[in-house]
Order: structure tokens, then C-alpha cells, then sequence
């Protein structure tokens, strides 16, 4: 992570933030002292996820959400998708796709999931954002490669069953693994053994969510968790305790396959700590109204990378992660990539 100049409990959290002086949408706006990026987003967007103006400027903000500092002028992103002093975005021409090889038309089966909004969910127009991004980025390869996407909504299925037996050929949208990391959970460790990755389509951050009245909502080492029970929702990543050195017989993982039951079960006092992707979770407390009982342990975040998967046994598997990855290039460079994240981010929060 990059050096901090605000602390992650002003960049993150669930309970009111001091307000960012006047900013509005499709303005730019100077960060002043004691700004956070979900402060900035609820006084512009009336939200506090601060995703979409991260998205936005990436280029001065770089991986860290955290990494903002006063005096940088960050461009908050208009209703249309566009950025301040620019046209609404337009898609330029997709990047050549590679040549398709003599042994045939490259036909890519994509399979995902619902129960995971804003970005894979069945109801959601275009399947949710990260759907949206898949498919553009298989528009800008196409016709070389022709792409189908599948909604199975058994998670569990793709990567024990629908990968390794052919039935598709690839699946999203999962957490890249750090496979040189000196601790894994089996799971992670399983998919290190077994899956070939795509290039980074979208980053995330994963934090610890407990009750606001508990000791571990401050705890500043992975070590407190230890003995305690996390929720991680079934076919999510349990990421951030195992990089934090501890091991699965450390902790005592919960998997519901509802997330909202998470947060129902810690708020009830059964479950110490989520483990979860922050935008998603503050939208599900949000929801549950339970906004002033949960909060984010601001000690211990994780960036993480949601990416493609595809299976090693795959025999066009090589060919496949690069007909994938020059979509996702072609669509970072032309524009399209903050036009989908940007549209769908804001469709959903329109809600």
C-alpha cells in the first residue's frame, strides 16, 4: 500500500462523515482537510461509497482509496457517465482481437452468478457492472472471438463442477489469489493449484465489518480474530485474515449463502465479524437498517483484484486469458471501461 495521508476510518465507514465543503457532481472539487472519499460521494451522490469517484481518478489516486491528500483536485464523475469540461463518454474503435487459430472460431462460455450486486446479479441491467464490463470487453474483441455469458446461481458449482468438467470455460467474478503469499486458506490454495487468472478487470476493497460497541471493531492486528467467528458468504474469497497469518483452524468461517444473513447474525451478537467487499456491505446494512449498530474495523482493509477464472485443464486456456485480456485493454484505453462502471454504479444507487 502507498504511504496514507488520511487514515482509512476517514476513507471508509459506515456511520455519518464530516462533510467535504460544497461539492456537487460533474464539478471538480479540491480535497480539503479532513475530506474523505466517502464523505466527498454522500455530499455529491448522497451515498458513501466512495467507488465511483475512485474509479474516476485512478491516474492521481493510483490503487490505495485511502492515498488522497489536500490540495488534489479530483473530477466527480456526472450523471451521464461523463467527467467534468468533457463530452459524454464514446467508445473509440476496439484494439485489433488476435487472429483465431486454425483450429477453429474461439467460442468463449462465460458462467456467473446472482446475489452479488452491484456487480454480477441476474435482474440488474446488463447482469450488474462487472457483467457489463466482461461483455464489453468481449464486444472489442469480437467477431475473432464470440463470448456467452451464463447466470448459474449455484456459486459453489463453478469451480468444483461447471470449469473442470468443460461445461464452461470460464467464471467470474472472483478475487485474484496471491499465489506467492506464505499463508492461504485451503480454498485460495485450491484455486492457486488449479485456475489461470485474467488480468486485473476491477478492484475492490475487503474489510472487516463487526458491531460498533465491540473491542474489535479498533483491533489493529489480525491476531484479535483469532477464535472468533466470520461470516464469509458462500463462494466468497476469505482473504484478508489468512494475509493477515492466520489459518482456517484460526477461525471459525461461516458461509450463508444469503450475505444479508451476515450482518443480521453479527448484529444479533452470533457472529464476531464479515468479512466483505466494503460498497457491497454498506449497502446491505444500509438496508437492513442497521446503519448504527455495525461499522468497519478501519485497521485492517484489503485492495483486492476481481478477475476472470479459467481452468488449467482447459486446452484453450492460454488462448482464452488473451482474447479476455485484450478486451480488458482495449476497453481501459478507448474509454469504455469508466462508461459501463460509471452508468452501472449510478443505475444502481438510483434504485
Amino acid at each position: 500500500m502507498k504511504t496514507t495521508q488520511l487514515s482509512m476510518a476517514a476513507a471508509i465507514t459506515f456511520a455519518a462523515a464530516t462533510a467535504a465543503s460544497a461539492q456537487e457532481a460533474c464539478t471538480s472539487y479540491t480535497v480539503q482537510p479532513g475530506d474523505s472519499l466517502s464523505a466527498i460521494a454522500r455530499t455529491a451522490y448522497g451515498n458513501i461509497s466512495f467507488q465511483q469517484v475512485w474509479d474516476a481518478n485512478r491516474t492521481q489516486i493510483g490503487s490505495n482509496p485511502n492515498s488522497i491528500s489536500v490540495g488534489m483536485t479530483l473530477r466527480l464523475p456526472c450523471a451521464d457517465g461523463s467527467l467534468p469540461g468533457e463530452s459524454p463518454a464514446v467508445a473509440a474503435a476496439p484494439a485489433p482481437a488476435p487472429v483465431a487459430p486454425a483450429s477453429g472460431p474461439l467460442n468463449i462460455r462465460l458462467v456467473t452468478g446472482s446475489d452479488y450486486p452491484p456487480f454480477t446479479e441476474e435482474s440488474m441491467e446488463g447482469g450488474g457492472v462487472f457483467t457489463q464490463l466482461v461483455r464489453a470487453a468481449a464486444d472489442a474483441v469480437a467477431p475473432q472471438a464470440q463470448t456467452s455469458v451464463t447466470f448459474v446461481n449455484d456459486w459453489g458449482s463453478h469451480m468444483d463442477v461447471l470449469l473442470p468438467s468443460g461445461a464452461f470455460d470460464g467464471t467470474f467474478p472472483w478475487v485474484l489469489p496471491d499465489c506467492e503469499a506464505a499463508s492461504l486458506t485451503d480454498d485460495m490454495q485450491a484455486r492457486c493449484d488449479n485456475y489461470l487468472f485474467a488480468d486485473p478487470v476491477y478492484e475492490i476493497v475487503t474489510g472487516l465489518v463487526t458491531r460498533a460497541d465491540d473491542v474489535l471493531a479498533t483491533a489493529a492486528s489480525a491476531d484479535a480474530f483469532r477464535g472468533k467467528r466470520v461470516c464469509v458468504p458462500e463462494g466468497y474469497a476469505a482473504i484478508l485474515l489468512a494475509g493477515g497469518g492466520l489459518t482456517e483452524s484460526d477461525v471459525t468461517y461461516v458461509r450463508p449463502t444469503n450475505p444479508s444473513a451476515c450482518f443480521t447474525e453479527l448484529a444479533a451478537g452470533n457472529l464476531d465479524a464479515v468479512e466483505m467487499e466494503l460498497s457491497q456491505a454498506a449497502d446491505i446494512v444500509g438496508k437492513l437498517g442497521l446503519t448504527d449498530q455495525i461499522t468497519v474495523n478501519d485497521q485492517l482493509t484489503s485492495i483486492s483484484v476481481l478477475t476472470v477464472y479459467v481452468h488449467k485443464e482447459n486446452p484453450r486456456a492460454d488462448e482464452i486469458l488473451s482474447t479476455i485480456n485484450s478486451g480488458i485493454e482495449a476497453i481501459r484505453q478507448n474509454g469504455k471501461w469508466f462508461e459501463v462502471v460509471q452508468a452501472g454504479f449510478a443505475a444502481y444507487y438510483a434504485q
